[in-house]
């Protein structure tokens, strides 16, 4: 992580909001930054280093899990060999 700097709590709800959406603005406004200064304060969120940070930690996250490991892919294998699906 290049960055140590704890997240706000704004930030945090930004970025989950902007992992639900993929919407900065949206992400801003969900987040409680103000309608006026949202597209402004999403595009400044998406540059700064410990958010950036965050985001493909969980980004991260998510693809492992939407990922089979080699032990899910031989007990699924073996499943319907035996005809169990």
């Amino acid at each position: 992580m290049s960055s140590m700097k704890k997240l706000t709590q704004k930030q945090q709800r930004f970025v989950d909001e902007y992992i639900i959406s993929g919407n900065a603005t949206q992400a801003a406004i969900k987040a409680g930054y103000s309608k006026k200064t949202a597209r402004f304060v999403g595009a400044e969120n998406l540059t700064k280093p410990n958010i950036k940070d965050e985001l493909e930690k969980r980004n991260a996250e998510i693809k492992s899990q939407k990922t089979m490991d080699m032990q899910e892919v031989m007990e699924r294998l073996a499943a319907i060999a035996r005809g169990e699906t």
